[in-house]
């Protein structure tokens, strides 16, 4: 672990980042690591012990202490759902609310899914079910769960009175 974990603060020296993509064709072996650790990371804070990859806290905290990100910005365009819920619960955990900014500068990608959910949830009121963006009852709860907010705090206070009600 310790070896990939050098090759990884190396290949974050030459490129700027840790965003290692999965099919990275310079160092193939480092692309399959990096991915066995967000996978491990995923089962570590789903509490399965037994499919972490030796995900542990201390390596968890080796990992962020060079800005590695748990979801890859290269990952492919078709990221599930459930893969942006859990930034968002990272987020929620970092700064305390599930308030993003559409335009969120630490993770510009989660800030415009925020967006797309708040949008949907808004056609889906409406009854548009060909423009509520993919937003159902199970997903809905989901978001409520973690005190998302249907209408940012961050949003124009120029929003129209209809928006508000």
């Amino acid at each position: 672990w310790d070896e990939m974990f050098e090759e990884l603060k190396l290949f974050k020296a030459k490129h700027g980042h840790a965003d290692v993509p999965q099919t990275c064709k310079d160092n193939p072996k480092l692309g399959r690591w990096v991915n066995k650790q967000r996978q491990g990371y995923k089962d570590f804070k789903a509490g399965n012990k037994q499919k972490r990859n030796g995900m542990y806290e201390d390596r968890r905290h080796k990992l962020e202490s060079i800005e590695f990100n748990w979801v890859s910005e290269h990952a492919s365009k078709q990221q599930t759902w459930d893969e942006m819920f859990e930034e968002l619960k990272l987020f929620k955990a970092k700064h305390g609310h599930a308030d993003v900014p559409q335009t969120c500068k630490d993770n510009p990608k989660l800030g415009r899914w925020v967006n797309k959910q708040r949008q949907g949830y808004k056609d889906f009121k409406a009854g548009n079910k060909q423009k509520r963006n993919g937003m159902y009852e199970d997903r809905r709860h989901k978001l409520e769960s973690i005190e998302f907010n249907w209408v940012s705090e961050h949003a124009s206070k120029q929003q129209t009175w209809d928006e508000m009600f």
